[in-house]
């Protein structure tokens, strides 16, 4: 939602009518990919999206899963180790660099250290601060608990006025 509200801002600054306003932060909407590696799978067993079998095999093999949230949240894949998790977290802010995303954000739950970090090597990605970085509300965090990393990004272009 930041992004959006970013880019419709920008939409504003510029001049734009509610309708270049509402379109400029529906496209920045459908430009944005968001991955986030979830830390514990204790959330999701407790909320129903995952049975306790699969959360005590997941937790005993280290399983980290990788989603994105577009139209819905989806599983991208499923790594073993916090460690895995943040390098790929890297790998994807350097493929999405690769492919036009030029602004990027960080998201966290109560994990400000490793969001620390993220930051720093997204610096190292991207050469530029990141548009913002934020701990996710108690909302989402219910869901999938302490210790969510995410990082995403969207062409610049969406946030110039």
């Amino acid at each position: 939602m930041g992004y959006s509200v970013l880019a419709a801002a920008a939409a504003a600054r510029a001049g734009g009518d509610g309708e270049a306003v509402l379109a400029r932060a529906e496209r920045a909407r459908e430009e944005l990919k968001m991955w986030f590696a979830i830390d514990t799978l204790e959330y999701l067993r407790r909320g129903g999206r995952i049975g306790a079998a699969q959360a005590y095999v997941g937790s005993a093999l280290k399983i980290k899963p990788i989603l994105t949230v577009e139209s819905q949240i989806t599983p991208i894949e499923r790594v073993r180790t916090s460690r895995r998790a943040f390098e790929r977290m890297v790998e994807y802010m350097r493929e999405r660099h690769e492919h036009g995303a030029d602004a990027w954000v960080v998201q966290h739950i109560q994990a400000p250290d490793e969001a620390a970090e993220l930051v720093a090597r997204g610096r190292e990605v991207y050469g530029t601060e990141p548009a913002f970085v934020s701990e996710v509300g108690p909302v989402i965090g219910t869901h999938v608990g302490p210790g969510l990393l995410g990082c995403g990004g969207l062409p610049q272009r969406y946030l110039d006025g």
